[in-house]
């Protein structure tokens, strides 16, 4: 990274040149020059703005290398005006590797606590607004930690796990990831941890499900549900995005489907575009309804500096991930952001595309973080 906040001119073009990605150079710059209109930039302010995934520190590719929570990174933190994210502390892996992810995100809150706040009940959400904190809400995902313990989602939602996404690209004993067929779904074992995250109070996530195991935790649901990160395959086919049938099936359960920032959008003509996000973006809002639509970056809050470097390490990211069993196709196809979103403010001009397209203020303000605020309140417990 560079000492700015927002990605460098230099480093971008270097690396767009050394992948024959020139054409990006131009949209990555405007993420962080383009005027907000200063009714957007007031609606932004007073607004509850939550990114369904994302995190404070480097995210998706190891670079630069994660846990050190840097100056940059908290400059970051403060100037996106985001007040919440679903933050990852549960991902494949075991229930020891998770139990420390969540015990080291303890100490990141512990050590910043005029940067952060454990969200622990829906309430928390306003006052991290209040204080000009980023709210932190522990989410899975997967579950693959719990095998086939159901106990362990009390265990761990005793722990502050707030969201729970039931597979990864996997199979687990729960239910089908992205990388199986479609036609793969919940498993029973699945049903009951459904069963028992709504007595609890803990929202299900079918995001990185199949369209059929999206449509079964759907059913099984007696709360609402989301699917936190996604995009529409209608838009784009990707394993990665969901169909019409399962993106429905989210919002039928009252719940909120949240759009991403990833490469799984499409190639406009090489990466996906601001333009081709708003796409993907218009499409769910009009089949799911305002009420049910809302953004999961699946994002670092601190812009990825796209460089040689950093593209050689997506490559190597990626290829480890197909090895493992968790990778899906198109992750080593370019960065693994929307370039010319790439910015810490990149929640405040998805609201600027939005009101330039003509969506009231009641719409965007909805988007950007009133729909997954409500989708919280109306399912956290306490």
């Amino acid at each position: 990274m560079t000492g700015t906040s927002e990605i460098s001119r230099r480093a971008f073009a270097a690396g767009a040149a050394g992948l024959g990605l020139t054409a990006l150079a131009a949209p990555a710059i405007a993420a962080t020059t383009d005027a907000i209109p200063a009714s957007v930039a007031a609606l932004y302010r007073k607004a509850i703005v939550i990114d369904a995934l994302a995190s404070p520190d480097t995210w998706n590719v190891p670079y630069p290398p994660p846990g050190e929570l840097t100056p940059e990174k908290l400059a970051n933190v403060r100037a996106s005006g985001i007040t919440a994210v679903n933050l990852t502390v549960g991902k494949p892996g075991g229930f020891e590797g998770t139990v420390k992810e969540i015990a080291k995100w303890l100490r990141h809150i512990e050590a910043h606590p005029d940067h952060f706040l454990l969200v622990k009940r829906h309430a928390d959400l306003a006052a991290a607004k209040a204080q000009g904190k980023l709210g932190i809400i522990f989410g899975f995902q997967g579950m693959g930690m719990i095998g086939e313990d159901l106990s362990l989602i009390e265990t761990f939602g005793g722990l502050w796990v707030k969201i729970m996404q039931l597979t990864y690209n996997d199979r687990n004993a729960l239910g089908a990831g992205s990388s199986l067929p479609d036609s793969e779904g919940l498993t029973p074992l699945g049903r009951e941890a459904v069963a028992r995250m709504n007595s609890l109070g803990i929202l299900v996530d079918t995001g990185h499900a199949t369209p059929q195991t999206v449509m079964d935790a759907a059913a099984a649901s007696s709360k609402p549900i989301t699917c936190s990160h996604t995009g529409a395959r209608t838009i784009y086919d990707s394993q990665r995005n969901q169909p019409d049938a399962a993106l429905r099936a989210v919002s039928n359960t009252g719940g909120v489907v949240g759009m991403y920032l990833m490469p799984f959008l499409g190639r406009d003509p090489v990466s996906p575009s601001r333009a081709l996000f708003m796409k993907h973006l218009t499409h769910a809002i009009r089949l799911c309804g305002e009420d049910h639509v809302g953004i999961g970056s699946d994002q670092s809050i601190t812009p990825v500096d796209i460089s040689p470097a950093y593209m050689e390490i997506v490559r190597k990211t990626a290829e480890a991930r197909q090895k493992a069993g968790i990778g899906a196709p198109g992750e080593a196809d370019g960065p693994v952001a929307v370039p010319d979103l790439n910015s810490a403010r990149r929640m405040e001009i998805i609201a600027a595309e939005m009101d330039r397209a003509k969506y009231p203020a009641r719409v965007i303000e909805k988007v950007i973080g009133g729909n997954f605020d409500r989708l919280f309140r109306e399912v956290w417990t306490g």
